[in-house]
């Protein structure tokens, strides 16, 4: 048996459409439907409870001059909850940070650590913040901070040292897989079907706000073309890819990953 033989073995990721508790983080309202619209179609069909945290709120997200920040906030938190509906997602949650404001890793995590301790999932989804091509700072900030997290939300030391209330907690887990989307380098490619990439379409396009140019069309077709490309990757007609650690491979594992 060779080292490869052993990581195999040894960091089994299982299907994940398998998970049964997910959370997604989302640094503004229609990130996660464009990541991972696909694999929560196929999450909900098989029962998954399903968790959304949206990070900032969304504010920023309007060229329009005429419009106030309250104004594009309301409307885009309405549109997430119209596309939650749609999905059928159980929990929907804000943390209400300013979208393009000068937010910090650290902001991320005093605001998050209690929702992964309440929800307790079994995988975490976020951008992936070694994305070559990412030069948003709510995406870097958000991807960085997940990762951050799961490091430190098993050790109730930890967790107050970076001023979170860790008062009446007396479970800390430290089993979360990581997932991140928006990746250049995934090793998991997951089959989606017709049906579960015409609902992330349909939730997309329920962010009525964004979708208002022939820009955003195109998003769409890239997307829709990307499903396309990853399915040929792993010989199916479509799909969706993702990096996923296992719990062991997030701290100090130097032999990487299994593609």
């Amino acid at each position: 048996m060779n080292l490869e033989d052993v990581l195999k073995a040894y960091l089994n990721i299982p299907e994940l459409s398998d998970f049964k508790n997910v959370l997604f983080v989302g640094p503004h309202p229609d990130d996660i439907e464009f990541g991972c619209g696909g694999l929560i179609s196929k999450l909900k069909e098989k029962n998954a409870t399903i968790h959304f945290i949206i990070v900032t709120d969304g504010a920023a997200g309007s060229s329009d001059i005429n419009v106030t920040a309250e104004e594009v906030k309301n409307t885009r938190y309405s549109e997430t909850l119209d596309a939650g509906k749609y999905l059928n997602i159980d929990t929907i949650d804000f943390l209400d940070l300013e979208d393009g404001g000068p937010f910090t890793s650290e902001d991320v995590i005093k605001k998050l650590t209690p929702y992964v301790l309440k929800y307790n999932p079994e995988i975490v989804f976020a951008p992936d913040f070694r994305l070559k091509t990412e030069c948003h700072h709510d995406h870097l900030v958000v991807g960085e901070a997940v990762s951050n997290l799961l490091q430190i939300i098993g050790y109730k030391e930890a967790l107050r040292r970076h001023g979170i209330d860790v008062n009446g907690i007396t479970y800390f887990p430290r089993n979360i897989f990581l997932g991140l989307y928006f990746t250049d380098d995934p090793n998991i490619y997951t089959e989606i079907s017709e049906k579960n990439l015409n609902d992330k379409i349909t939730a997309l396009k329920l962010h009525k706000s964004q979708f208002m140019g022939p820009e955003s069309e195109l998003l769409i077709q890239y997307f829709m073309l990307k499903a396309m490309d990853d399915g040929k990757k792993c010989d199916k007609a479509l799909a969706e890819s993702f990096k996923v650690l296992h719990p062991i491979q997030q701290h100090v594992y130097s032999s990487g990953y299994i593609k």
